[in-house]
């Protein structure tokens, strides 16, 4: 990688890191404002999205692929017996 090449990465990353620290900052301090049964409300419904949300996206992605499976038999099945 040439050396500007590799400047305008790196100009890139410090600009990422930096939007970052400055989201960070602004939500602690939107984090510091709220009162305390607000805050326990978003903290509940963040915890519920982080433990459900990959859950779901499992169990789809596990039942399509039994789906698929399945389907995959059934046709062979089918196939088989057409020729028959």
């Amino acid at each position: 990688m040439k050396s500007a090449n590799f400047r305008s990465f790196c100009d890139s990353m410090e600009d990422v890191a930096r939007d970052i620290v400055r989201a960070c900052r602004r939500g602690g301090r939107i984090i510091a404002a709220m009162p305390w049964p607000a805050m326990l409300v978003c903290c509940i419904l963040l915890a519920a999205v982080i433990s459900i949300l990959p859950l779901a996206l499992f169990l789809f992605i596990l039942f399509m692929g039994v789906k698929v499976v399945i389907g995959a038999f059934v046709i062979d099945r089918r196939r088989s017996v057409r020729e028959q």
